[in-house]
């Protein structure tokens, strides 16, 4: 059997800004919020299990395009949910509705949808996508862990695939739907097959340090968990780091000391935007291809490990 990890999408919440005039929002080229789909193959090269990372805006666009989901051959066995952002999930009515309707229109007898997601991101969906949780199977993992364990590796059923959540700090996103705070609610996730091993490092934001400084024998496990993948899809929102402060996301700053201490063979910006910067400073209004010359240029500059790259949707990496 064969794994690929395709992209549907690599877009930050605001991916075009209704007035914006700058080179990013100006440009056609299609847009769809940060995800992947990590599909298994058999030998006739036909789809066999979907596992997708995260459903936002545009997602399910970006599934119809992949050649192995076509038509009757489309399939989606598990959804992966990273945390409760509507940049995350708010392509669920389409894609699980429409799965549903499939379904009883030709008495596939598919099962009920399984969803993974931590508990604090179940109670938001929950409240914000009943209906839709009601076509699926819940299936959620510890509680309220801080950012830097491992949780354990998600009950899907293929021998040769893992895949382990590693739960992450992500601002708003960490409080409850009662306020509390804090509701740790988001995960990363760890992909390993028998061969390669993709790390989707989304998202977080920019205090989580553990990922170059851990500081308990939990984040020393996550982080040797996390080094030598050979795919890192790496939270870009902003080109440069704000002193003192923390930020929604993390900063290409950020991303080359993560690097650095995990030793990637390839890091893949993602989340990417071209606003979060503010008008006049580097990353204003930068499209993928723009972001992408200039990480590479600080890349070989800083002599950082592997390669760096901006992905496309549609793009395929096997694993």
């Amino acid at each position: 059997m064969n794994h690929v990890l395709v992209i549907n999408g690599l877009d930050g919440p605001l991916a075009r800004i209704l007035g914006c005039d700058c080179a990013r929002c100006t440009n056609g080229t299609r847009q769809a919020h940060t995800s992947a789909s990590l599909i298994s193959l058999n030998d006739q090269g036909e789809a066999t299990h979907h596992v997708l990372f995260d459903i936002g805006l545009g997602v399910s666009d970006s599934l119809m395009s992949i050649p192995y989901l076509q038509g009757s051959r489309a399939r989606l066995d598990w959804l992966c949910l990273s945390h409760w952002h509507p940049d995350h999930t708010a392509g669920m009515n389409q894609l699980i509705v429409s799965r549903h309707a499939n379904n009883k229109r030709n008495k596939l007898n598919l099962p009920p949808l399984p969803i993974w997601c931590r508990p604090g991101t179940a109670e938001w969906v929950q409240q914000h996508h009943d209906f839709e949780f009601g076509l699926c199977e819940l299936h959620t993992t510890g509680n309220n862990e801080p950012p830097g364990i491992l949780l354990p590796p998600l009950p899907i059923s293929l021998p040769d695939v893992t895949i382990t959540p590693v739960t992450v700090a992500h601002l708003n996103a960490d409080k409850g739907v009662d306020g509390r705070r804090p509701r740790y609610a988001c995960a990363a996730f760890v992909i390993e097959t028998a061969a390669k091993k993709a790390i989707l490092l989304w998202d977080l934001d920019s205090s989580n340090e553990w990922l170059v400084n851990p500081q308990t024998p939990e984040q020393e496990t996550a982080v040797a968990y996390l080094s030598h993948a050979d795919y890192l899809f790496a939270d870009t929102a902003f080109w440069q780091a704000k002193p003192n402060k923390t930020t929604s996301h993390p900063s290409f700053t950020n991303v080359q000391r993560y690097a650095r201490r995990l030793q990637p063979r390839q890091t893949f910006l993602v989340h990417l935007s071209g606003h979060p910067d503010g008008r006049g400073n580097a990353g204003w209004g930068w499209g993928n291809g723009r972001w992408q010359a200039e990480a590479r240029r600080v890349w070989q500059d800083e002599q950082l490990p592997g390669q760096v790259h901006v992905p496309a949707i549609g793009d395929c990496f096997t694993l």
